[in-house]
């Protein structure tokens, strides 16, 4: 790693793309993309000394984002090809595939954390030896920024300075979904995403508290002096990664926090979900997040499972379509809810499959499992 340390050398600015497959070659999902990157890379720009790191799975993948030099001619771009190891054929659990009957179970291969894990520690150690003042920034491929989010965040960084490092620090947006110029996404869909995860009325307080959850992988935020810590103290192995850096840097005396923003123009998220069964995708990858947490029922303790308060009723009454966004989500969240809760009973876990890798969570075990076929 060390010539991709040197690359960065004298950086105040470290973006952290992570790509898992190529760029899209057309249509909705194309437009999306290039439009939330594009976002992204632009405010990078604008700031001074900024690098994209470009964290690929393939050089096919890493082929695909070749014009954006051209686009972007004076940013720094360095790409890297990293990936998760498989673990040893002696794994205990083998046996996994065969026990929940999965098609071909011996063609499959357990790897020790996600590709996204594997993503975030490269990033990591590239910035961690980085001597001057900076961030680096890690944003989920929905992330559309605005002109001067950046300073913005490092500003309100500084601001909650703890044991002399500046905060980690996320911004949080109720734009979880949002439309995107010359791209047909069916609103109702908009507004059900949104409806899914705007259930909690006090979020915006439990931030400000400093109590709650404030790095969030949707763009986080993290100064390169805190870097090495994370990347020592993390437990790679916990499929919820952001909670988890939230943690470990909490956990070393630092602080974390999260702005808060409800200007589109300057922070939201755009997603390549264009239908019922897009929204759905979504809803079962998230509620997997929290399977693990024993309750009632499987997924209990989600997000999408917290009774709304009086001021979330009041505001499907007042805020038109919004009941029937939320009527939308609900049948989604019940739908994903249930199919989990069958696969428990039946295999003593369940999974999902996101990008190339399914992954299995059992009740109870905090720790996830990675598999891959082929």
């Amino acid at each position: 790693m060390a010539h991709e340390i040197n690359d960065l050398s004298g950086q105040q600015w470290v973006c952290a793309e992570f790509m898992y497959k190529p760029r899209p070659s057309g249509g909705r999902e194309r437009r999306v993309f290039d439009f939330t990157l594009a976002s992204r890379l632009a405010e990078l720009s604008h700031c001074h000394n900024a690098a994209a790191l470009f964290l690929c799975s393939d050089q096919g993948v890493a082929d695909s984002l070749h014009d954006l030099r051209d686009a972007y001619p004076h940013l720094r771009m360095i790409t890297l090809l990293v990936n998760p190891e498989p673990v040893s054929p002696d794994d205990p659990y083998a046996g996994t595939p065969f026990a929940c009957e999965w098609p071909s179970p011996e063609q499959w291969r357990r790897y020790r954390l996600t590709d996204r894990w594997a993503r975030i520690l490269a990033a990591l150690e590239a910035v961690s030896e980085l001597v001057s003042p900076g961030y680096l920034v890690m944003p989920a491929h929905d992330a559309v920024w605005g002109r001067g989010l950046l300073a913005k965040l490092a500003r309100f960084s500084e601001r909650h300075t703890q044991n002399g490092q500046p905060a980690a620090v996320s911004p949080y947006t109720p734009y979880q979904h949002s439309a995107i110029p010359g791209v047909d996404i069916p609103p109702e869909i908009i507004q059900a995403v949104n409806a899914a995860f705007g259930r909690d009325s006090r979020l915006r307080w439990r931030f400000r508290s400093g109590r709650y959850q404030s790095f969030w992988g949707k763009t986080g935020l993290i100064p390169f002096s805190l870097c090495a810590t994370v990347r020592r103290d993390a437990e790679t192995m916990v499929w919820e990664d952001d909670l988890e850096i939230d943690r470990a840097i909490r956990a070393a005396g630092y602080a974390t926090r999260t702005l808060y923003i409800t200007n589109p123009a300057l922070y939201r998220q755009a997603l390549p979900v264009f239908d019922r069964e897009g929204a759905k995708a979504v809803i079962e990858r998230t509620l997997h997040y929290s399977l693990n947490l024993p309750g009632r029922f499987p997924g209990e303790k989600s997000q999408f499972h917290q009774p709304l308060d009086f001021v979330g009723r009041l505001r499907r009454r007042l805020i038109p379509g919004l009941a029937q966004a939320a009527a939308l989500s609900e049948t989604l969240i019940a739908e994903c809810t249930s199919a989990a809760a069958a696969r428990i009973e039946h295999y003593g876990a369940s999974w999902v499959d996101w990008g190339a890798y399914r992954y299995v969570v059992r009740v109870g075990d905090p720790l996830v499992q990675v598999w891959k076929r082929g």
